[in-house]
């Protein structure tokens, strides 16, 4: 690609830039005569990694750039912020800023340190926000303002969170920083992009990933130089909030010939796919060098996850009783059709029953043929027996009188699936939502560990964990209130610890605690930032992470997170991207978690509110004025409870919201849960959900 001048005299702020990709984009930068701050923490030799900031410097000045060379922790805002302001003063300004700095680890949720995941995140996406907060300031004074992150589109199949949630987390933290600031800083004409590889770029961090013959099937790293190159060429009012693929980017501008860039030419046609394209996990894994991280991508043999339909009877068998043998007294078969083909049975005709796959111990009195899904739905209460026979979705043969009695068999099934002597470990439960869904649980008998940091009285907001523990009790549950701030690994621990001590296990989490902040970028303080991120994204992650063992203990094992669907409009990124990204992760929690734990029938699941829930967050937000115009926390709690249930592994990575989930349950009256009655028509509609921003 011939250099056209361009970016002669621009300033490019670029992290990570002593090797790799950030140097290919300097160098390339460099040779149109650009000045390049080379923002790294390597300023000593690295005993395995070739390159220091210094050494890099001495390359762009020998190629015809000006070189600042800063040592700089994207993790320190004195340090960000004295390097922004160097550079400033050396050339005058800043045009471009580059996000490059990165780092990766692969590893289960479980298996994943909190030194790690706060490692991952601070470089990636905090790094990311706070780096581009720090030179926008100086980029709304450019003619040539760019900002381009080093960061995947955000591809939202569940395959790319499983197994390495924290990861994926942090990178599409980067790319959530792209559609929020692009759409926040349209109008002063700053272009915000990402770019990202098509395949593996042979780098130290591509070696640590594969093995020392990475370059076998990787490109060079000069083929994202030539596509950063060719976007920060261009006006910026041509080119924003868009994710772009290196090789599409270069091909647009008319380079064809893309064997240059292999590593190996000969290999050119079997290159590994980078991370995040529409590619399977596994086409990967088949250039992992043993003992490498990606390696661990591999299924272990033998783990392929059960199907709702096996969950279901697994649920079924943990109910049989002699009662519900001898109100029954049939043996049944199954011939379920569809995606979960196979052959069941429920033999609630002798001792004190008996269910499992395959043919009845004994002659079937009636054999029932029904697609899975339908049968799914029949078993848990929303498709009726003879709703069912009658449309023709159920079959049966045999003796019809004794399949009719099903009705009331799943009739009394769904009765017992409740919550009594469950154990739900609920966060932010003090108060609002949390309570109100402890309070639903405690109605039926259950144990609920009030993990919040409410131990004192607030001033301005009502209850502690300790009169909330006073009402469930009255309700007709157990209460454990815990003193537990979720940012601190020591608390959660303990908590749960206690919880486990009293109770004799976990079977359900609800991360509910969260916190709000609605500002825009150059405005968002760095603590607010980390008490939004580190309370609703990491503390989400290290509350399901020290739980998680006891799930796996668990017959009945939830998680819900009180999140949004991942709605990635611009709009809901724009002025409060540093908000959206925190409850986001919780959302990408999800995604990850129920692919992860599908085989051990862990259900990860997401609720939000249709519209605004009238709670002390809400009044702080928007006044007393908001609550005519608001539903009451039981609303949520209702939709809470129908969804913690329903066995687990039967519906999973869900994002559901609160009044489609009571409709399905067949509850039409939701005027009920307005504040107002008479208003419930004209609702202010919750954020993140699909309304305009506007009606907000």
């Amino acid at each position: 690609m011939i250099n056209t001048g361009k970016l002669a005299g621009r300033t490019l702020f670029i992290t990570g830039a002593s090797r790799g990709i950030g140097k290919a984009i300097a160098l390339r930068a460099a040779q149109d005569g650009a000045n390049v701050v080379v923002a790294a923490k390597t300023a000593d030799p690295h005993p395995k990694l070739p390159g220091t900031i210094y050494t890099a410097a001495k390359e762009i000045e020998a190629v015809g750039g000006k070189a600042l060379p800063c040592v700089v922790d994207v993790r320190d805002e004195a340090a960000v912020r004295t390097a922004v302001q160097n550079a400033v003063a050396k050339f005058g300004g800043i045009d471009i800023v580059v996000n490059n700095a990165s780092a990766i680890s692969l590893t289960p949720t479980e298996q994943t340190e909190m030194k790690r995941f706060d490692l991952m995140h601070q470089i990636n996406t905090r790094g990311t926000f706070l780096v581009s907060k720090e030179c926008i300031p100086y980029l709304r004074k450019s003619n040539h303002a760019h900002i381009l992150n080093i960061s995947p589109p955000l591809n939202m199949a569940p395959h790319w969170f499983s197994n390495h949630v924290a990861y994926t987390m942090a990178k599409y933290g980067m790319s959530m920083c792209v559609l929020g600031m692009a759409k926040e800083l349209e109008s002063a004409n700053i272009a915000v992009n990402a770019l990202w590889p098509r395949t593996a770029i042979h780098t130290a961090a591509m070696e640590m990933l594969t093995g020392k013959e990475s370059d076998q099937f990787s490109r060079k790293p000069e083929i994202m130089a030539d596509a950063a190159y060719a976007i920060l060429s261009k006006e910026p009012r041509l080119v924003t909030g868009k994710f772009l693929i290196d090789d599409e980017v270069l091909k647009a501008e008319g380079i064809t010939d893309m064997k240059q860039y292999a590593c190996v030419p000969e290999n050119a046609d079997k290159l590994m796919p980078d991370f995040f394209l529409d590619v399977e996990p596994e086409k990967l894994v088949e250039f992992a060098a043993e003992g490498s991280h990606a390696a661990s991508l591999k299924k272990p043999a033998g783990d392929a996850a059960g199907g709702k339909i096996e969950g279901l009877f697994q649920k079924i068998e943990s109910l049989l009783s002699e009662e519900i043998v001898r109100k029954t007294g049939a043996v049944y078969e199954f011939k379920v059709k569809g995606e979960e083909a196979g052959t069941w049975f429920a033999d609630l005709k002798n001792g004190t029953g008996k269910v499992g796959k395959g043919n009845p111990p004994a002659t079937a009195d009636a054999v029932l043929t029904m697609d899975s899904k339908h049968f799914f739905d029949m078993f848990t209460g929303k498709l009726k027996p003879a709703n069912a026979f009658m449309t023709g979705k159920l079959k049966i043969s045999g003796d019809l009188q004794k399949a009719m009695k099903l009705e009331k068999l799943m009739g009394g099934l769904k009765s017992k699936l409740k919550l009594a002597g469950i154990t739900l470990f609920i966060t932010g439960a003090s108060r609002g939502i949390g309570k109100a869904i402890a309070l639903k649980a405690a109605r039926d008998g259950a144990n609920i560990v009030l993990a919040a940091k409410t131990a004192e009285p607030h001033p301005k907001l009502p209850g502690t964990i300790y009169t909330a523990a006073k009402e469930i009790e009255a309700a007709g549950g157990k209460a454990l209130p815990c003193i537990v701030d979720v940012r601190s690994e020591q608390d959660v621990r303990a908590a749960v610890q206690k919880a486990v001590q009293t109770f004799g296990g976990i079977d359900i989490v609800v991360n509910n605690a969260s916190a709000i902040s609605l500002t825009p970028t150059e405005e968002t303080d760095m603590k607010r930032y980390d008490l939004m991120h580190n309370i609703n994204t990491r503390g989400t992650f290290l509350v399901s992470k020290e739980c998680l063992p006891y799930l796996r203990k668990s017959k009945h094992a939830h998680i819900l997170n009180i999140s949004p669907p991942l709605n990635m409009e611009p709009h809901w990124f724009s002025n409060h991207v540093a908000y959206t990204m925190a409850k986001y992760g919780m959302s990408m929690c999800v995604l990850g978690m129920a692919r992860e734990y599908e085989s051990a029938k862990i259900s990860v699941n997401a609720l939000w509110p249709r519209t605004i829930v009238y709670t002390a967050a809400v009044e702080m937000l928007h006044g007393q004025e908001g609550f005519p115009f608001s539903r009451k926390p039981e609303i949520m709690a209702d939709a809470a409870y129908a969804i913690l249930c329903r066995p687990p592994g039967t519906s999973t990575g869900n994002f559901f919201i609160d009044d489609e989930v009571l409709t399905e349950e067949g509850v039409k009256d939701l005027a009920q849960y307005a504040c107002v009655p008479g208003n419930a028509l004209i609702l202010t509609p919750d954020i993140f959900v699909n309304e305009k921003k506007s009606k907000l």
